[in-house]
């Protein structure tokens, strides 16, 4: 089979992760191409999707944009996506959703959930779109944990989840590792961009509230780009927190970016509102050291600290192991019918 997922030009250990963690689990599947597509990992269902003879969905979660054509028809074996937001949206039934397949690395050598007594440390993960402009290394610093990088190596990252205590986490994939990991995590909003349809679809599925704590930008760039994300649509956050909401809004931005005119639109406005405004800031900021971030960076250190104040989250045992088990059985089924 052929894998697919998104690879980020900066990498993302999110996606990376699908790299060799399906090789783990199915060795040799991979080798060869033969017209079958294995989509894991990923917010990547939709209409960008490579044609083949024969795609599997495995815990992929849907796209941006509309869903490939003839999708579900008997050229797609959808054994399941990540949760019921994109069942919903994709038109499959309830049962077609168990959770993100990132859950299986817990069953991969070497990637076991420790116990407690071998856990230590605090991790802030931010979204890997939030390197770009922000201060994060100085919040952490400031705060007295440790800032991971999300563009690290795929397994450098999960061993650093694996091997804490508390995980915060701005990018959903270090929520998701982490509760696979049996670590306990905290979630968190940096910037508009954080999308609660995926982080709903996926907490829905291992039966959590979506409550997160809404920290905001660490830097002046960063507050800039986050006013003006929603001119060229990539603001995904939704205040309300709802389910109906997300969808309602998924739909909506759906059209939006599927118009013809999207593309250029969303190109000339992006580097009107973010790219000029960012290098000309960034290019100040490298010669006269201004002091415009400190109010930023200081106001980001209270609300982390008030945050890691709040309960921590984890499934339970109970239906963490439903979905380890109802995947490994997915797993079984592919390797008997694609062997």
């Amino acid at each position: 089979m052929k894998l697919y997922y998104y690879k980020s030009p900066t990498g993302n250990f999110g996606d990376d992760l699908n790299a060799w963690l399906w090789e783990e689990l199915l060795p040799g599947y991979f080798k060869y191409e033969n017209g079958i597509i294995f989509s894991g990992i990923g917010t990547i269902i939709s209409a960008d999707m490579p044609t083949s003879s024969k795609t599997v969905i495995f815990g992929s979660g849907v796209g941006y944009g509309y869903p490939p054509m003839n999708f579900g028809d008997n050229r797609w074996d959808v054994r399941f996506v990540r949760g019921p937001l994109s069942a919903k949206v994709l038109s499959l039934p309830a049962n077609k959703y168990i959770t993100d397949s990132a859950i299986l690395v817990s069953k991969i050598e070497g990637f076991e959930p420790l116990p407690e007594n071998e856990r230590s440390g605090i991790i802030f993960v931010p979204h890997h779109h939030a390197l770009h402009t922000g201060q994060w290394h100085e919040v952490c610093k400031s705060v007295g944990i440790e800032f991971i990088d999300p563009t690290q190596d795929s397994k450098y990252v999960i061993q650093k989840i694996r091997k804490s205590k508390l995980v915060l986490a701005d990018a959903m994939h270090a929520a998701i590792i982490a509760d696979s990991l049996r670590v306990p995590w905290i979630p968190l909003v940096t910037s508009n961009q954080i999308n609660t349809f995926k982080w709903i679809d996926w907490t829905l599925s291992v039966k959590l509230e979506y409550s997160p704590s809404y920290i905001g930008p660490s830097s002046m760039r960063e507050c800039l780009r986050n006013k003006f994300l929603h001119l060229y649509g990539e603001s995904f956050y939704i205040k309300s927190l709802n389910a109906d909401d997300s969808i309602n809004c998924f739909y909506k931005q759906r059209d939006i970016l599927s118009n013809k005119w999207w593309p250029i639109y969303s190109k000339i406005i992006r580097r009107c509102v973010y790219t000029a405004p960012n290098l000309l800031l960034k290019k100040i900021e490298q010669f006269s050291s201004p002091r415009w971030d400190e109010k930023y960076i200081s106001l980001a250190k209270k609300k982390i600290l008030d945050a890691m104040k709040r309960a921590p989250m984890l499934s339970s045992d109970d239906v963490y192991q439903s979905n380890l088990n109802k995947i490994l059985n997915e797993v079984e089924c592919v390797r008997k019918m694609y062997k």
